[in-house]
């Protein structure tokens, strides 16, 4: 797993800030999809089978690092229980996988389409989503479900129109990202789709990840460079 020393320190001093603080409730904006790991294990204890996730994703990050080094695709997988061993042990009470929905996948690879069948894991696709997200609120009504926490990976947007993401890179390649899945929504789809799961469960946790701010750090660097203004 890249950097484990670094995320491993970063996992311990995100822990020690929650304990501290005993929250009943969690929100988190930035970085990648790691941000969430502490955070929903956190929530898991505090509500136990009474929390449902749902992953507004285009990936559903379940992978391990045989499959892929960096542990942003990872998180899904840990908070049920599964992968890495030292992601699992920040997870002491694992999301049961009936309690997990992701919204916004499509087109996952082998490994991953395999671990959702086996693991009995309840999608929803970007169509799904923009027709009204009817697996989404199926997946609540079917539930034992009380509070909800939701992460949401900006890559689940297409990236032609929101460009603030990984896949929005100016000047990328078609092939530079290993061809795998690109989101496909707008922001009005994924509002809509948190409103109205909202009007149905209580939200307890919500975090934002992977922005990339493509176009502001390029005019940074330019601006260092400038007469006057840069250093």
């Amino acid at each position: 797993m890249r950097g484990r020393s670094v995320l491993l320190k970063q996992i311990q001093e995100a822990r020690k800030i929650i304990e501290r603080h005993q929250p009943k409730s969690l929100a988190v904006l930035g970085g990648d999809c790691l941000v969430s790991l502490v955070p929903f294990s956190w929530l898991s204890e505090r509500y136990g089978d009474r929390l449902g996730v749902l992953w507004i994703d285009t990936h559903p990050d379940v992978q391990t690092p045989k499959q892929y080094t960096n542990a942003h695709a990872h998180v899904l997988g840990a908070l049920l229980g599964h992968g890495d061993p030292d992601l699992t042990k920040a997870v002491t009470r694992p999301v049961p996988a009936k309690n997990v929905m992701i919204a916004g996948i499509h087109d996952p690879l082998p490994f991953e389409a395999q671990f959702i069948a086996d693991h009995g894991l309840r999608t929803c696709s970007p169509q799904q989503v923009r027709d009204g997200a009817q697996p989404v609120m199926e997946w609540l009504k079917d539930s034992q479900i009380e509070v909800l926490a939701i992460h949401l990976d900006l890559d689940v947007l297409d990236p032609h129109n929101f460009r603030s993401l990984l896949f929005a890179k100016p000047g990328r390649g078609k092939h530079d990202f290993g061809d795998v899945a690109e989101g496909k929504l707008n922001i009005p789809d994924v509002l809509k789709l948190i409103q109205e799961v909202t009007t149905e469960k209580e939200v307890v946790g919500m975090t934002i990840a992977e922005h990339m701010p493509w176009d502001a750090l390029n005019l940074q660097e330019m601006l260092k460079q400038l007469p006057l203004i840069g250093g």
